[in-house]
């Protein structure tokens, strides 16, 4: 196999007949004639949707050889959905690519001009504009640029989902056993060549992203906890300059108080400092606590993700029985 399109699903199952309708003669290009299935093969993951989408990948399965499907057991996160897909695809070439066709499958011969020339180990498009509403386009840069601050990454603010990764990136991504995997953020932490190529970006064809704003803060909490500690850093030098603020206060009512001068106790202003102090050891104590539970979160040792059934694949068997842990 050389080609492997990784596509996550969860509660879009409608997109998947019109996306192998277009990366269809994109594949019949790159295998140049020969048997599309026997090169190239596309692997839709099913976060376990609730609705009518594995009926209808299965559909999607019936129509075009090269389709293969994963179905989870229940819903896991779109990032750990695509880590399965990754540890199934056998191409020599691994994409990622989502179905709503917002990264057109049109614009794979870009990137794969460039991994296939041996530049970069892996490729990520950048969209020239972003095809999507102003908040969420804000949301995203917003959410990016935090991360690169607290992470010291560099990840490009208008990088799009689509990728391409050649078999040694993807060996070494399948290697690492996080519970709570961020992509973008392991890649980064990979290293290797990284290459970028813009890449035309439009508008969701059909239905409404199931990405919400909840969804984008629980990623984005999720990310910054597992990729970096500053927060903790940052919470120990604001509680020491409290401390020293605090010493200083204390220095210059002894002052006061052995110079002779009155004093006149402020109810107001005790009662803010005890409030302001509380709350902001709450805050330290509920942050600490996140990182704690991720601590449990990965020494308990649970699988990343479990399998409900496969189709398409050569020996399901054999694959279950070495995929159902991470």
């Amino acid at each position: 196999m050389k080609y492997s399109f990784v596509v996550p699903v969860y509660h879009d199952g409608y997109l998947s007949l019109p996306f192998c309708e277009a990366i269809a003669p994109v594949l019949h290009r790159l295998v140049g004639g020969g048997r599309v299935d026997e090169q190239a093969e596309v692997i839709f993951v099913n976060d376990g949707s609730r609705d009518n989408s594995q009926q209808l990948l299965e559909q999607a399965r019936t129509r075009y050889d090269f389709v293969k499907v994963i179905e989870l057991s229940r819903n896991f996160g779109q990032h750990v959905a695509v880590s399965c897909g990754y540890r199934f695809a056998s191409g020599e070439y691994v994409f990622m690519i989502n179905g709503d066709q917002q990264d057109p499958p049109d614009q794979i011969e870009l990137l794969l001009n460039v991994i296939e020339g041996g530049e970069a180990d892996i490729v990520t498009g950048l969209r020239a504009e972003r095809g999507e509403s102003f908040l969420n386009a804000i949301t995203s840069r917003i959410f990016q640029t935090i991360l690169n601050l607290l992470t010291g990454a560099r990840m490009p603010l208008n990088a799009a989902s689509l990728r391409v990764m050649n078999r040694q990136f993807v060996d070494a991504y399948n290697a690492l056993g996080e519970r709570t995997p961020y992509i973008p953020g392991l890649e980064n932490w990979l290293g290797f060549r990284h290459a970028y190529v813009p890449i035309r970006h439009q508008f969701r064809q059909q239905g409404k992203s199931s990405y919400n704003l909840s969804k984008r803060w629980r990623m984005a909490v999720d990310s910054i906890i597992g990729f970096s500690d500053l927060p903790l850093r940052m919470a120990a030098a604001l509680g020491f300059a409290i401390t020293c603020i605090g010493m200083l206060s204390i220095a210059v009512l002894a002052v006061q108080r052995f110079s002779s001068v009155n004093l006149l106790p402020g109810f107001t202003s005790t009662i803010s400092a005890i409030v302001f102090l509380g709350g902001l050891n709450l805050m330290f104590l509920g942050l600490v606590s996140l990182y704690v539970g991720r601590i449990l979160h990965e020494v308990q040792g649970r699988p990343r993700y479990v399998l409900k059934s496969l189709a398409g694949f050569a020996d399901s068997g054999g694959e279950r029985e070495r995929f159902d842990a991470p």
